[in-house]
């Protein structure tokens, strides 16, 4: 889905949203209410707002370069969320907690790595 220009710029997280994940809104179908999305020098942060629910009705995983948020609840009444992560997310230290009815998600930024390079 393609989100229209004055949709996009139309609210502060989405523009925050569609730079953190540098592929924008047109891979995502649905963002999920209430998301907030927070940067600092070592990763960002998301915070999203699941009121009642407890840490087993929920599924969180990566999957080719995408975070996949599952609502495992029957009557949940809302779809998965696919949120594509692009190349500055280290997958492998992504970590997450449900806390007062709050998911954050802390997305590590991914460190260049240094290689040494033999002259010869």
């Amino acid at each position: 889905m393609i989100l229209p220009n004055y949709l996009r710029n139309s609210s502060p997280w989405l523009s925050e949203f569609s730079r953190f994940f540098e592929s924008g809104l047109r891979h995502v179908a649905s963002t999920p209410p209430g998301l907030r999305v927070f940067d600092d020098e070592s990763g960002w942060t998301l915070e999203l707002d699941y009121p009642g629910v407890s840490k087993d009705e929920l599924g969180l995983k990566v999957e080719n370069k995408v975070l996949l948020l599952e609502d495992k609840r029957e009557d949940a009444g809302h779809p998965d969320y696919r949120l594509p992560l692009g190349d500055k997310v280290d997958q492998e230290q992504i970590k997450a907690t449900l806390e007062n009815g709050v998911l954050t998600v802390r997305l590590p930024r991914l460190e260049a790595a240094l290689k040494s390079i033999e002259i010869q």
